[in-house]
């Protein structure tokens, strides 16, 4: 067997030897990846339409409603002032607030995001919940809630990264993916 024919042989067993290893390190590496990516994604409100226009005395929220751009879908808006009932995604604004505290404020969104993929924070997107005095609840992120009382509209611009809207003396509740389709469409 010529030298050659040796170190062929060697290469070849050591490509054998080295393939288990080099797919065991990819499977490693790109599992986590495609877990994150396929996991399930909490559904996005915003193109959402109330199939009522109150509940429980209060106007209730469809998302587009609150753009304030020239090319909004929706031109009907909601004054100042207006009560409102939104559903949405609690999420940290200004202060970071960890899962588990007690909350007496946080941030309304109407898509959580995922890992690969952080939920959008223009401004016109955004509604700054304050409860109402004394009252705190038990934060989580990205948990589905809804929330009631006073909206407010705020200066600013709507592709910032302040929200836009304040709600005052809020309630909150929480909800169920199955709200979605019992008030929603």
């Amino acid at each position: 067997m010529t030298r050659r024919a040796r170190q062929l042989r060697r290469c070849e067993a050591s490509a054998r030897r080295a393939r288990p290893i080099l797919i065991g390190v990819t499977v490693v590496i790109c599992l986590p990846v495609v877990i994150v990516i396929w996991r399930p994604v909490a559904p996005d409100l915003f193109d959402l339409v109330p199939k009522i226009a109150q509940s429980g005395g209060y106007v209730l929220l469809a998302w587009p409603d609150l753009e304030r751009s020239r090319a909004a879908r929706s031109t009907s808006g909601i004054a100042s002032g207006t009560m409102i009932r939104a559903l949405g995604y609690m999420m940290d604004g200004d202060q970071r607030v960890r899962d588990g505290d007690d909350a007496e404020r946080f941030v309304l969104l109407p898509d959580a995001g995922t890992a690969a993929h952080p939920a959008h924070r223009f401004g016109d997107q955004m509604i700054d919940v304050r409860l109402a005095p004394g009252r705190r609840v038990r934060f989580s992120e990205k948990r589905l809630v809804w929330v009631s009382g006073t909206l407010r509209s705020l200066p600013g611009n709507p592709a910032g990264p302040q929200p836009l809207y304040l709600l005052e003396n809020a309630d909150v509740e929480p909800a169920s993916p199955r709200d979605i389709a019992r008030y929603f469409r």
